[in-house]
Order: structure tokens, then C-alpha cells, then sequence
């Protein structure tokens, strides 16, 4: 099979890549990004996904009308002075061939080429690359699954953030009735000031719904911390949310103290487990761990949980990909990868580069049909396990997308600690996931998703001060952070040696702090 896809992200002109077989030819999109059509207000970016997809269009209808027989040219790489073109001999079967001919780019317009498509000038086949022999079927299958991939490499055009915000916003309506209406926590304060974990004990809550629930408290600016470290409510919280003030609204909050989501919030504080932890047939949605029963243990459910954290990820990969460098690394581990759709996007960048996706079974089914569908199959490999029980891949670059938050500050530090065992001195680590505050104050949409995370998983959002602190324990120093959508961060810790201490915590310039 072939693969022709663009990479915005490609030195200068060289973002054309062509995968043929077991081997990658990189290409030349200066002119494809040229086009008597213009549309007004479109970027570079756009126009040459744009040219492309009509060029293979175009190369589908070649090949179509071919009588057998015939030799027919398809252009891939315009260059100055010598052009790419595919040799696609066609007779019960289609041969082909990549090579170059004496043509210059600038005479091969891309929208109209087909006077060069049964012959172009002095072709000369690429003398290291083995012609392919497919079916008219499986070239136009290896065509068109080209032209379904334009744009995926991409950022989206519009940001999806708020909708993210809104889909999340819920959670403010069941945490804000829970702590007025079944804790009592401003009249509590109010009373009697208390720390963060004083407060958790009197409330009978573990350190990590305490932290879920004051959090978001004091990102919606109702709760204070004062130099002793003790928790006020704000005036805010004092005038309306403590019963018997004059301009208390408790009681209108109370009207939806007992409703379904805010009954199970409660439950689920109160309990400190996950949705569904108990239940031995459904099991948990996202918690995989020995013990534990679980929906992505299950093939219809994994798959359908897979493909919905795949929405995001489609919208955030390419972003991420976009803001990391892996040119010398040379095979990177997406542990706990999911659907591998981050991989992916940082393999389509990096065409030298190779990935292993790792993790349950049921779950890489869907990461195989991803790297089959955007062209990368080649260069990544599914490795079913455990990520705490059963040995790592042999790798020179860790990612840990999305993973960290689901689990509790124990797991995290013995999943990182894994990184450092498996790295050599200097490899990258990166972890990319949402950021709170380091004072653990919000940002609220942020501490929104953490009541999210805490309701649906053993973990919830940690501020960089936290993955700094786990990740000098482990053996690693933090070199840059840097947004990348969605309110994800991507913090990339570098393993230290051995012998070397931990160097001072860098200087937090701008993009190294949050943007939620």
C-alpha cells in the first residue's frame, strides 16, 4: 500500500510525505500550495490540503479511465527543478513506481496536470525503491484513504475549549449544592476556621475528595486561605451561602439538594470510589487495575468509551504534536495510549520515528484501526498489558497523555518512577494533561474537571508544582511547559543522571503557566 499526507509541520517546503511500501519519501508542497482558485481568508495550510485533495482525485480518475495497457504519471512532489511523479503501469494488476523527471514545478500546475499524464520527459525510477504491484481496487483504496487523512495533521480550525467548559459546567451546580446543602461548609468556616485537611477530617473525607471539593470551592472564589492556612468563606460566601444571614440563598440552592447528580456527587465524596466501583458486571469506566472490574476490560464497552475519548483527542493530538521535539528520539511509548491517536499525530510529524501504543487488549483493537487509517502501521506497534504489573517496552521517549489524572498520588509516583527505570540519561518524559494552580485555587473550568475526574476514576487534576515535586523524586528535571488545546499542558522533565542532584525548579515564564 501507499500513503501520500501533508505535515504542516515539515521543514520549510519538505512537508509532503509519501509512504510506499516500507519506504518514506519526503516531498516538496511548495507549489500544491499555489492555486488560480483562491479563497478568500484561507490559509496556507488550508490551500494545500485543499490542491491536494484534488489532485488525488484527480489521480483516482487517471488510473480509472486507463485502458490496460497504458503508463500513466501522478505528481506528488513539485520541486524546481526536477518533479516526483508515480509510474503506474497498468494491466491485470497496476505497477508501481516512484521517480523523478526533467520537469520543473512551476510548469506542472496542480490543478490541471493531465497533459503530462502519459509521459513525462526522461523519467528515471528511483533506483532503492521496489515498485508495488496492487490491484485497481487497492490503489484506489490506498488514494482515497489519502484523501479521508487531509486535515487530520492539523489543529481544528476553531477552538472546541468552551464547549468542553459547558459539557463540564455541571459539576459547579453539584459541588456548590453538596457543600451548602449536605456539608455545611461556609457555616462551618464561619465558625470555626480549619485547614484543607482539618476540614476533609471533620467532614469525613479522604485527602482526595477534600482537595476535588475545596478546590473548585475556592476557584469559585467562595473560600479563602489566610497566612495561618486556614479557610474563610469570602464575603460572598458570608452574605448568601451561610443560613440565617439576611440575603442567604441556601434554601434556593436546597431546592435541587436531592436531585440525581447531586445525591450521587455526595455519595461519591463521601465514599472516595469511583461510579460504579462496586458493581462486579458493569464495572468502572476508566479504573483498569488488578481487582478492579472494568468497562474497557470489555470489547464492546472499550470500544465505545476508545472512541469517545478519541473526539478529543482528534481536536488535541495534532496540537500536541506541534509543540513537542522527538527528532532524536527514535521509538516513543505512549503508555496507557488508548486509541494511539497522540502517537499517531507525533508519528506523522516525525517520519523517522516509531511508537509503541501500550496497553489493554480490547483497547489497542481501536488504536489498529487508527494507525491503518491514517498511515502509520508500519511505524507503530500495539503491545497489550499492565502498565503497573507487566514489563515496559524497550523505549528512548515516554508520553503520558491523559493518564496521570486518573490515578491517586501513589500511583503516580510509582508510574513515574517506572519512567525513570525505563529511560536513559537525558530521554524525554512528557506528560501532557490539564494544570491546576499550584495554590490550588483553580482555574475553575479545571477544578470542574477534577470533580470529573474524581467521579469517573481513582484520581483527579494536579497543579505542576505537584509533577515537579513527584517527578524530582523519580530522577527527572523539568525543561518547559507549554499549552497545547483544551486546557492541556504538555511538561516535558528530561531523566537526570544518577549521580547529579536535582537542579534549581526553572523560572516560570509565560508559556510555562496555565492558560485555562
Amino acid at each position: 500500500m501507499f500513503r501520500l499526507t501533508f505535515d504542516e509541520y515539515g521543514r520549510g517546503q519538505r512537508d509532503l510525505l509519501l509512504t510506499f511500501g516500507p519506504h518514506r519519501l519526503v516531498a516538496d508542497s511548495y507549489y500544491f500550495a499555489i492555486d488560480r482558485d483562491d479563497v478568500a481568508g484561507e490559509t496556507n495550510t488550508a490551500r494545500v490540503e485543499r490542491v491536494l485533495r484534488v489532485t488525488l482525485q484527480q489521480w483516482r480518475s487517471v488510473i480509472e479511465k486507463a485502458d490496460r495497457g497504458l503508463t500513466v504519471y501522478l505528481p506528488y512532489d513539485l520541486s524546481d527543478e526536477h518533479t516526483g511523479w508515480l509510474r503506474c503501469a497498468v494491466e491485470d494488476e497496476c505497477a508501481l513506481q516512484p521517480g523523478w523527471a526533467k520537469v520543473e514545478g512551476y510548469k506542472v500546475w496542480p490543478n490541471n496536470w493531465q497533459k503530462w499524464e502519459a509521459f513525462v520527459p526522461k523519467f528515471e525510477p528511483l533506483a532503492d525503491v521496489e515498485p508495488l504491484v496492487m490491484s485497481k481496487e487497492q490503489v484506489f483504496a490506498s488514494i482515497d484513504a489519502s484523501i479521508d487523512g487531509l486535515g487530520d495533521a492539523a489543529p481544528p480550525p476553531t477552538d472546541p475549549t468552551p464547549l468542553f467548559e459547558h459539557f463540564r459546567g455541571s459539576y459547579a451546580t453539584e459541588l456548590l449544592t453538596a457543600a451548602v446543602c449536605h456539608f455545611h461548609v461556609f457555616r462551618r468556616l464561619d465558625e470555626f476556621p480549619q485547614t484543607q485537611g482539618e476540614l476533609s477530617r471533620t467532614l469525613d473525607l479522604t485527602d482526595r475528595a477534600g482537595h476535588v471539593l475545596i478546590t473548585a470551592l475556592r476557584a469559585m472564589d467562595l473560600l479563602d486561605v489566610d497566612g495561618d492556612g486556614l479557610l474563610h468563606p469570602t464575603a460572598v460566601a458570608k452574605n448568601h451561602l451561610i443560613p440565617g444571614g439576611r440575603f442567604d440563598i441556601s434554601g434556593y440552592l436546597g431546592l435541587a439538594a436531592e436531585s440525581p447528580g447531586v445525591t450521587t456527587m455526595v455519595e461519591r465524596l463521601r465514599s472516595g470510589k469511583p461510579a460504579n466501583s462496586d458493581e462486579p458486571e458493569t464495572g468502572t469506566a476508566f479504573v483498569m487495575r488488578e481487582g478492579v472490574a472494568s468497562a474497557m476490560d470489555q470489547d464492546e464497552s472499550a470500544r465505545r468509551l476508545t472512541l469517545s475519548l478519541a473526539g478529543r483527542a482528534r481536536n488535541v493530538a495534532p496540537a500536541l504534536a506541534g509543540r513537542v521535539n522527538l527528532s532524536s528520539s527514535k521509538r516513543l511509548l505512549d503508555v496507557a495510549g488508548g486509541s494511539g491517536l497522540y502517537s499517531i499525530a507525533i508519528l506523522r510529524r516525525f517520519p523517522d520515528l516509531r511508537a509503541v501504543v501500550f496497553d489493554r487488549e480490547p483497547v489497542l483493537k481501536v488504536a489498529r484501526e487508527f494507525a491503518e487509517k491514517y498511515g502509520v502501521a508500519d511505524r507503530l506497534e500495539c503491545v497489550a498489558g499492565d502498565m503497573f504489573r507487566d514489563p515496559w517496552p524497550d523505549c528512548d521517549a515516554i508520553l503520558l497523555s491523559n493518564v496521570l489524572h486518573d490515578w491517586d498520588v501513589p500511583e503516580c509516583r510509582e508510574l513515574l518512577q517506572k519512567c525513570a527505570e525505563q529511560l536513559p540519561e537525558n530521554a524525554p518524559l512528557l506528560i501532557h494533561d490539564v494544570l491546576l494552580s499550584d495554590a490550588l485555587d483553580g482555574p475553575l473550568p479545571i477544578a470542574l474537571y477534577s470533580a470529573a475526574l474524581f467521579t469517573l476514576t481513582e484520581g483527579r487534576a494536579y497543579s505542576r508544582a505537584e509533577y515537579e515535586e513527584w517527578l524530582n523524586e523519580a530522577g527527572f528535571h523539568v525543561v518547559s511547559c507549554q499549552p497545547t488545546l483544551v486546557h492541556c499542558q504538555v511538561l516535558e522533565a528530561r531523566r537526570r543522571s544518577p549521580s547529579k542532584s536535582p537542579p534549581a525548579t526553572a523560572e516560570r515564564g509565560p508559556s510555562q503557566t496555565s492558560t485555562a
